[in-house]
């Protein structure tokens, strides 16, 4: 499967949890973003762990991510696992090769290779932006995160944001076209928005009307969910 064919496949479909109300406010998102090339390929690349929230767990060397080629804008879904020494093992929703990214981190970015049974690429990224509400809230550069759920004409990328007012939220959801990069609609949102499911990626899902999506927010028990209108 070439890597164009393999960018449009259909995702997996994505496991989710959502947490208990104590639970959410203590704050568990370690989330860096990167840009670079795979090959010759420009993408977006954004990854979770789960140092804190899994901590003294084997769960806590588990990754979770999204990225996509800067050319065909359909997100995938990325998870895997970590070494203690900043190396990756990455595993991508129906792509017929087990686990075909491998990724070192280093304080700038990361390195490594995508491979399948015909190709091996180099990886290169660099880092722009980091969410990390663990312990006091830390945002650095400009956190989009590409979310799992898409549309067929949209990618949708969730902007984290923090103010005095409003703790860091998913303060907006831009609906990016996958044919011309354009931003075709931003839509502003609550306070609380996007920091209830466990994968940061799985803050927006589907709804019931292809034209809608779900956004988890804080609240309740199990949080709160809410449909939007998107197209």
């Amino acid at each position: 499967m070439s890597r164009a064919n393999h960018f449009l496949a259909p995702l997996g479909l994505a496991c989710v949890l959502a947490l208990s109300a104590s639970m959410a406010h203590a704050g568990w998102y370690e989330v860096k973003n990167y840009v670079g090339t795979v090959g010759q390929s420009p993408v977006h690349v954004s990854l979770q762990t789960f140092g804190y929230i899994n901590h003294g767990e084997s769960a806590q060397w588990r990754v979770a991510g999204s990225y996509y080629d800067d050319a065909y804008r359909t997100p995938i879904h990325l998870s895997g696992q970590r070494q203690p020494d900043g190396k990756m093992v990455l595993c991508e929703a129906a792509h017929p090769t087990a686990c075909p990214m491998t990724l070192t981190l280093h304080a700038g970015g990361a390195a490594g290779q995508w491979h399948d049974d015909k190709n091996t690429l180099p990886i290169v990224l660099k880092s722009v932006g980091q969410l990390d509400n663990t312990h006091d809230v830390h945002l650095q550069g400009v956190v989009e995160v590409p979310m799992w759920h898409h549309t067929k004409t949209h990618l949708l990328l969730g902007v984290y944001q923090a103010t005095a007012a409003c703790p860091v939220s998913m303060r907006h959801l831009r609906l990016i076209n996958k044919r011309t990069g354009r931003i075709d609609r931003d839509i502003p949102l609550a306070c609380e928005a996007g920091m209830i499911m466990t994968e940061i990626y799985s803050n927006v899902s589907a709804a019931q009307n292809e034209r809608q999506v779900t956004v988890g927010y804080q609240g309740g028990k199990m949080g709160v969910f809410k449909v939007i209108t998107v197209e």
